[in-house]
């Protein structure tokens, strides 16, 4: 058995990811035929990393992004 971070399967894909402005907020976000996944936020706000809105792996929703 074999413990690891990295995933198993999927290694051969390629993940497009973007910089965007979600909801007023510069993220990083990983877009995938479900709609983006958000990935990373940059800040300097400790406040904004407590976010509900602002999770790592959160889908964004559509009518937020600019």
């Amino acid at each position: 058995m074999m413990y690891s971070v990295a995933p198993i399967y999927g290694l051969d894909e390629i993940i497009e990811y973007q910089e965007i402005e979600y909801n007023g907020y510069h993220v990083l976000a990983c877009k995938t035929p479900e709609g983006y996944i958000l990935e990373r936020v940059y800040s300097t706000n400790p406040q904004d990393f407590l976010r509900e809105d602002l999770r790592p792996g959160k889908i964004l929703e559509n009518a937020l992004i600019k």
